[in-house]
């Protein structure tokens, strides 16, 4: 023991800076493994969220994509007038009519359907008798009138019910069959309680109170949904995708047979909460990453969920045979290479400090430049990011501050000006000394509920409703100052009346049309103000048949050139709010008249998010 204590005393400096350089270089670079390891395994699995997340969002579409004609097949159904002639006439005692009836409806159903849909079968099933594909799945005498199934569709009043997978013997409570040879043991619905009609000479036609309403039954297979799951889990094999129900019921799971839970969690680990998120969750001691988004036609979740450790056992690996060859690396240029690293290493550290200093002098421009085969090539990669990013944030704020100030100014300009309440209390005065006390009470009352109206000037989203009363208000009091230089006419249908729209957005194109529209009219002026659906929008129309306006002007209109601040003001807002393609266009023809088509999205359908910050009712 001396002896070796005499060595290590008296050894050579070359022989101690080996012994520390290893010890120095070897415990930190174990230590830099376990830290890059624990923030490669947080990078990775939080991108797995992300990717995971978005794979749930994208097969939910695909789902929505598979199955949204199902909502206007089952509408078009109701306004069918085939449909409600068979009906009338039919006698639900003659067999013979109800056989004909049933091919009549069965090429009926046949017609709506798209030429590539995945459905397995279509019927309408009353108490008497079942129409539709013979050679499908049937329904004993009174299973269907008893059934789970009708009392749902019942419950809904008229809307569309999607039943999840359920087991068809049990479902209507049939024996007798051995399930195993039934192709359609296991289905999923679409169920909707229908009252046909037939419209004539402009008038609705229902069926007579005492004949039975049909309920159309249109059926799936687990199967077509267990194939379109396993469609994206061949782009991630090692994640389990399933379906469920937002009461937690198993619709369909892409790892378990049908009707089972799926590997390794079950529904109740999920603890869904939003319409879509990805979520981390420890489950039987282990760590799993689970992503769910909301299907907007059936209203079920589609859930992807992976274990962690599957995605950190290669880094394991991987990480621990880099830190074995550097370690042989290190032992063996331990000498040679300590000052050339340690001149490579001050380099590669100064090159952050610079930016560091340069970001938080307030220049975002800073960029790191750097070879992509560079060790430090990652790190770079991510600083400039952080500091883009940055960039983009402070830009962002600022941003949203000035659109916010300016939204502001632009719901100011569109109450009221004062010339209008002006004239408005003048003809209110006129009325009393006429002794028409009643036609002034009725003025000052809309006045002000008007004035109340826009005086939440805050408020920048209203419903549609809310807004047509007001514009009927305002009509009536410029119809009472302008006689009967113009008449208005608004036909906008009621299911309309819940759209979200912008505050006042129709008013300028009316008062526009009364100012300068019928400017040379003295009676005969008409207004007509309507709305209708298109695709995915509502498009507004409001037409006169005044005088109308050249091109040029209209150009003038948008550029800026014209003083028709309110036109210009209404275009810019609705871009803002709801992106370029929507705001207004304006069609007219010197002498035939003008017509302004507005187009806003359907809030009602939750297409997608607006471009825009501050698309709440309120700024």
């Amino acid at each position: 023991m001396r002896k070796v204590y005499k060595r290590w005393k008296y050894a050579r400096f070359r022989t101690w800076l080996i012994v520390f350089f290893l010890m120095f270089s070897i415990i930190p670079l174990g230590v830099l493994g376990i830290i890059v390891f624990q923030l490669a395994k947080a990078e990775l699995t939080k991108q797995a969220q992300e990717h995971f997340w978005q794979n749930a969002k994208n097969t939910s579409a695909l789902l929505d994509n598979e199955l949204d004609y199902i909502e206007e097949f089952s509408l078009k159904m109701n306004a069918d007038s085939r449909l409600y002639d068979i009906f009338r006439e039919l006698d639900t005692k003659n067999g013979i009519q109800l056989e004909e009836a049933s091919r009549q409806i069965t090429r009926i159903l046949l017609n709506y359907l798209p030429w590539n849909n995945s459905v397995y079968s279509t019927h309408l099933v009353t108490s008497y008798y079942r129409f539709g594909e013979e050679e499908k799945n049937f329904y004993p005498k009174n299973s269907f009138v008893e059934s789970k199934m009708l009392k749902q569709a019942r419950e809904a009043d008229g809307k569309l019910v999607w039943i999840p997978t359920y087991n068809y013997m049990e479902m209507f409570r049939i024996s007798g069959i051995n399930e195993n040879n039934l192709e359609y043991k296991r289905l999923f619905s679409a169920v909707r309680k229908l009252n046909p009609s037939h419209i004539a000479s402009g008038r609705i036609l229902h069926l007579d109170s005492d004949v039975e309403r049909p309920y159309l039954v249109i059926n799936f297979t687990e199967e077509n949904l267990r194939n379109m799951l396993r469609e994206s889990v061949r782009k991630e094999n090692e994640a389990e995708y399933y379906v469920v129900t937002e009461q937690g019921e198993m619709v369909c799971s892409s790892g378990a047979e049908a009707g089972g839970e799926p590997a390794g969690i079950t529904v109740k680990d999920i603890g869904i909460d939003k319409e879509s998120d990805c979520i981390r969750r420890k489950i039987k001691g282990e760590d799993y990453i689970i992503a769910y988004a909301r299907s907007e036609v059936t209203g079920w979740y589609v859930v992807a969920s992976l274990p962690v450790k599957i995605l950190t056992e290669k880094i394991a690996d991987n990480l621990m045979r880099v830190i074995l060859a550097l370690i042989l690396l290190m032992t063996v240029l331990s000498i040679g290479i300590s000052f050339f690293i340690s001149k490579k290493l001050d380099k590669k550290i100064y090159k952050p400090l610079n930016m560091i200093e340069s970001v938080g002098a307030g220049n975002f421009n800073t960029v790191i430049h750097y070879h992509p085969m560079d060790e430090f090539a990652f790190f770079y990669q991510k600083l400039n990011e952080m500091n883009q990013n940055l960039k983009n944030l402070v830009h962002e704020n600022f941003e949203v501050k000035l659109r916010k100030r300016d939204t502001e100014i632009m719901a100011l300009n569109i109450q009221m000006n004062p010339h209008f309440l002006y004239n408005s209390l003048n003809i209110i005065n006129w009325a009393c000394l006429r002794g028409d006390n009643e036609k002034a009470s009725g003025m000052l009352l809309d006045l002000s509920r008007m004035l109340r109206y826009t005086s939440r000037s805050r408020e920048l989203m209203v419903i549609l409703q809310e807004d047509l009363d007001w514009l009927k208000r305002y009509l009536g009091i410029m119809e009472k100052r302008y006689e009967k230089r113009f008449k208005a006419l608004i036909s906008i249908p009621e299911v309309l009346e819940k759209l979200q729209v912008p505050k006042l957005f129709l008013q300028p194109f009316v008062e526009n049309a009364i100012i300068h529209a019928f400017e040379e009219y003295q009676e005969d002026g008409e207004i007509r103000i309507s709305a209708e659906e298109e695709n995915e929008d509502i498009v507004f129309c409001v037409e006169d048949n005044g005088c109308g306006i050249p091109q040029g002007k209209i150009s003038e209109i948008f550029s800026g050139k014209n003083n028709s601040i309110g036109i210009q003001n209404t275009d810019k807002r609705l871009r803002m709010i709801y992106g370029e393609k929507y705001g207004v266009s304006i069609s007219s023809q010197v002498g035939e008249g003008t017509t302004v088509f507005i187009r806003v999205p359907d809030s009602r359908k939750n297409i997608q998010e607006p471009p825009c910050h501050f698309q709440n009712k309120s700024l």
